[in-house]
């Protein structure tokens, strides 16, 4: 066997791996999402503790792939509810976002820039869900949402990911050792744009059809 194949055997095995952390860490978002699922009619949407798995997922994956398992897995647990549905476009970007930014700071750094990145994410998080239910339920139950269920949830979600990388650094040291795809600032600029764009035409296409209620 040559360099190149050699070279091309190891690039495809570094993205079987990823894609396999990818898919545990969208399963246990989608699982820890659906554990406490409490309604919130006037938005209706959902208090749940996924955002712990989300932060978790751009911590110990970085930007890129954190995106992919938290937007996936949270979306995918909004399907799975039936009634939040609705939701699971919309959450897609939204808690995908949270799990790029939170990579994007926090991966491979220390506690200071962790918890940095983990209140950026919470920061993606609030002001995502508030800007899409803001014209479509209201300011009221918006403010409503925002100020109750989301900040519990990302509040929750900040401990938990925050001991559990802790706690993952001193069980696998290895872990951060392990190549993944970085991303920069212009890739962060695209993902942001794109996260908008779509944001804005689902939210435009519910408010045309009345989908969101």
């Amino acid at each position: 066997m040559d360099d190149g194949e050699a070279g091309m055997q190891s690039s495809g095995g570094m993205r079987s791996k990823e894609a396999a952390m990818v898919a545990i860490m969208a399963a246990a978002t989608t699982i820890t999402t659906l554990l406490i699922v409490i309604p919130f009619a006037p938005t209706r949407g959902y208090f749940n503790l996924g955002d712990a798995m989300v932060m978790f997922s751009g911590l110990a994956l970085g930007a890129r792939l954190g995106f992919l398992a938290g937007g996936i897995g949270s979306a995918l647990a909004d399907i799975l509810t039936g009634t939040f549905a609705f939701f699971a476009p919309l959450t897609l970007f939204i808690k995908g976002m949270e799990g790029f930014v939170v990579g994007l700071i926090g991966r491979g750094q220390g506690l200071p820039r962790q918890i940095a990145a983990v209140i950026a994410g919470a920061l993606v998080m609030l002001s995502g869900y508030f800007a899409v239910e803001l014209p479509l339920f209201g300011f009221g139950a918006a403010l409503a949402e925002l100020a109750t269920v989301n900040s519990l949830q990302v509040t929750f979600g900040a401990i938990v990911s925050l001991s559990l990388i802790t706690a993952v650094r001193k069980a696998y040291p290895t872990l951060e050792s392990y190549s993944m795809p970085k991303s920069g600032k212009k890739e962060a600029a695209l993902m942001g744009a794109l996260s908008i764009t779509v944001l804005a035409i689902t939210v435009a296409i519910y408010s045309v059809t009345g989908l969101a209620g």
